[in-house]
């Protein structure tokens, strides 16, 4: 079966298009291979393209390094009319899962979360390695809590930790400065209770 695309003729001429006559300000499914695609909608498709090359790969003004990602427009690899478009994605996953999992893990920042699911799919398929899966989830997990954090919860739930637990928790903040301000703002409040 063909992949077709509705197309609307918007020119003042018919347009003969894969076989099929279409007439001006008309739209009609038609043979998707034989369709110019609007450059801006070329443009809106990105996937995440990952070098595995020795060599800088280049798609326009956008250099990729080795080992390195990046997003880019689809139409460096396929027809993104096509009824299978988006295959390429699929297939620098399924590469990108041809490594051991401490080289796959650092790329989980460069995904978001459809692709980190679609990650898991792929490797259920041909790997099912048990810890890759598991590192898979652990992300999405600190993702979803991410987007669930409260600052005022967070805050409430430092009031019961001891001065020892909150200088943990300083160090498990890491670089989240909303929770090392709601820790500094705890020890500010101790200090001037102590006061």
């Amino acid at each position: 079966m063909k992949p077709t695309i509705a197309y609307t003729n918007n020119t003042k001429q018919q347009q003969n298009i894969g076989g099929r006559t279409v007439m001006p300000g008309e739209t009609r499914e038609v043979d998707a291979r034989f369709v110019p695609s609007p450059a801006l909608v070329n443009r809106g498709l990105m996937i995440l393209f990952i070098n595995f090359d020795s060599e800088a790969r280049y798609f326009g003004t956008t250099k990729v390094g080795p080992g390195q990602a990046a997003r880019v427009s689809i139409i460096h690899f396929e027809n993104p009319n096509r009824e299978s478009a988006g295959a390429v994605q699929d297939e620098i996953f399924v590469r990108l899962l041809d490594n051991k999992i401490d080289v796959i893990k650092p790329y989980f920042s460069e995904l978001d979360d459809t692709e980190l699911h679609r990650l898991a799919e792929l490797e259920k398929v041909d790997g099912n390695r048990k810890t890759l899966l598991e590192d898979i989830e652990t992300e999405l997990s600190v993702r979803q809590a991410e987007r669930e954090f409260s600052p005022a919860e967070y805050a409430k739930s430092l009031e019961a930790m001891s001065d020892e637990d909150l200088q943990v928790e300083i160090l498990k903040a890491g670089d989240d400065s909303r929770k090392l301000d709601a820790v500094q703002n705890e020890l500010a409040k101790r200090k001037e209770q102590e006061a």
